[in-house]
């Protein structure tokens, strides 16, 4: 095998996805992947299209690392790992990128034909290793003279196009020959390249993909009575696309409308804490009146918000990025699909056009605003009441995400770990100043370190991480990127001994610890040192606020413990679920 061929086929691939729009490349050590290295450095010194590469040693937080920058910048990023299980080790992140759609393109290297399944080491079946998990999959030949470079830019166009149609990952598997060191023979490299030549010199993408749609404003449907004010609405929103805050308040006000918006969805709330109160059987009931339900986006943290659009008789559209489904509850909906660049323009439409229905009819909204205030005010009394039997311990997990909000400067992000400090978001912190951001689509709490490290590098904003301790230990591999940050950084473990979200769930107490909550006994500190980050464990919420703003105010990360009673804050939950539904009962 021709070392210049094996390199030239690399650098054409990277060349490629450069000009493609792919402006960082995550890279994880290894030997059979030197060749996709080697063109990787060669292109972060391109004079007018030079990519950034990140290192990790880890390929799972690896992956992660990608995830996040692909978050945060909403393009393309490459991911360039060896053969064997280092590939597998991507398999979580490429999971999760599937159901959230964030881009990312693997390029793995691999062992040849003639070193499969005969004993050869590092030697694994790569190709349909994603399985569905991919939008699509490029399973390359060894390089090799008889197929022609054109070609070879062509299939790699071809899988990208269907990339920027669909989302999601793909994957470009490489095997490759030895040798993969020594020196080159330019004059070699220089032939191989002439079939290409054009490509070369001109900067341009091989093929050159056209989208030309655009999102048409649907018709009104028979149900629609501007005459009367207009239905009962209730916008519903997911993770959504930056900056809608003012395009959904817009239409929210045109339609006397509710508002109930995620953590992740940039936008405030009508009325907050809605996991919580929708356990009360009256504001149920209230907000049962809905006549239509406009829901931007998916993945909702909630449960009590998916149990009532389950059940809801109203006319249900749905805004998405993408064809995929975002209703769990199978319910026949009307979805439109419209590029995460146009939900500004297509929301404000949709207000334009209801500003001008309920402008020709001369509308009466009084019973439709009646029906808002109401539900709000109700809601709004409801989580005063709750908000003040949360016990007062010094620290508790309930009480931290109540005042989380007033601990953030404003232009600080936040990156929110699963399991049971997203639901405590979602019930107590209102986070609409903030860039919010989570991995909401196989909800894991894998690789969160090293994907709250991948959205940083990019945004250089002040971060704050907040995770469970089970979470932090899982990726503890990835507090080595964090050495590498320059913007301020708070990494908020909370630490209960174990997996608190299994203290809120029906089960038998006598095997909760054993084979759920797991407790580990360990902490932090000695941790925080190995990796040489700072490290703070306030025992009173004024050291967790000046803790907080000190980490968020000077460079580098610190990672701050707050250590709460193990079991507590999934049972004051459980108790909180109680009592909202008995004080409907009564009332």
């Amino acid at each position: 095998m021709s070392l210049s061929l094996t390199h030239t086929w690399a650098e054409v691939v990277i060349e490629e996805l450069s000009r493609l729009g792919i402006r960082h490349i995550c890279v994880a050590p290894g030997s059979r992947s030197t060749p996709l290295t080697l063109a990787a450095v060669k292109q972060s010194q391109h004079p007018q299209r030079p990519v950034t590469i990140h290192r990790h040693f880890d390929e799972r937080g690896l992956g992660y690392l990608a995830l996040g920058l692909a978050k945060s910048i909403c393009e393309p990023v490459a991911v360039i790992v060896t053969s064997g299980t280092a590939v597998a080790n991507l398999l979580p992140a490429v999971v999760e990128s599937g159901l959230t759609g964030e881009p990312l393109v693997i390029l793995s290297a691999d062992r040849p034909f003639e070193l499969m399944d005969c004993g050869a080491n590092q030697a694994i079946t790569q190709s349909g290793l994603f399985s569905s998990h991919v939008t699509a999959e490029l399973a390359l030949p060894a390089p090799t003279a008889e197929i022609p470079l054109p070609a070879l830019l062509t299939k790699v166009d071809q899988l990208l196009a269907r990339q920027a149609e669909q989302g999601g990952s793909v994957h470009i598997n490489c095997p490759f020959r030895e040798p993969f060191y020594g020196n080159r023979d330019e004059t070699e490299e220089e032939k191989l390249r002439e079939s290409v030549a054009h490509w070369w010199q001109s900067g341009q993408r091989y093929t050159r993909h056209h989208q030309a749609r655009c999102s048409a404003m649907p018709e009104w449907p028979p149900w629609w009575t501007p005459t009367d004010g207009g239905p009962r609405t209730v916008i519903v929103l997911g993770a959504v696309p930056e900056g809608l805050s003012e395009a959904v308040e817009r239409l929210a006000s045109a339609l006397h409308a509710i508002i109930l918006a995620d953590p992740q969805a940039g936008v405030a709330s009508s009325a907050p804490g809605y996991d919580l109160w929708l356990n009360h059987p009256d504001l149920f009931q209230q907000l049962n009146q809905a006549q239509w339900v406009i829901q931007l986006g998916g993945r909702l943290v909630s449960k009590r918000l998916g149990q009532w659009l389950a059940q809801t008789q109203a006319h249900y559209w749905l805004i998405s990025e993408h064809t995929q489904s975002l209703a769990p509850h199978h319910l026949s909906v009307e979805q439109f699909v419209v590029p995460p660049s146009q939900w500004r323009l297509w929301l404000n439409a949709l207000t334009d056009a209801v500003d001008s229905a309920h402008s020709d009819a001369i509308a009466d909204s009084t019973h439709v605003s009646a029906w808002q205030c109401a539900l709000v005010n109700g809601a709004k009394y409801q989580m005063q009441l709750a908000a003040a039997a949360i016990p007062t311990s010094p620290l508790s997990e309930h009480n931290v995400f109540q005042t989380l909000p007033a601990m953030l400067p404003h232009h600080a992000d936040v990156f929110i770990g699963n399991s049971l400090a997203i639901r405590l978001a979602d019930i107590w912190s209102h986070l609409a100043h903030h860039r919010v951001f989570a991995n909401r689509g196989a909800s894991g709490i894998d690789g969160l370190l090293a994907c709250a490290a991948g959205v940083q590098r990019y945004r250089a904003q002040p971060m704050l991480v907040v995770l469970g301790d089970t979470s932090a230990l899982y990726d503890l591999n990835s507090l080595a990127l964090w050495r590498e940050t320059c913007a301020p950084a708070a990494i908020l473990i909370l630490n209960n001994n174990g997996g608190g979200i299994f203290d809120a769930l029906p089960v038998d107490q006598t095997l909760c610890d054993t084979y759920y909550r797991m407790p580990h006994n360990l902490g932090f500190e000695h941790i925080a040192a190995q990796f040489s980050l700072g490290f703070h464990q306030p025992a009173t919420p004024d050291d967790l606020v000046r803790s907080v703003n000190q980490a968020l105010t000077t460079p580098g990360a610190d990672v701050i413990e707050v250590v709460t009673p193990a079991g507590e804050a999934g049972q004051v939950l459980s108790e909180c679920l109680a009592a909202m539904a008995a004080r409907g009962t009564h009332a």
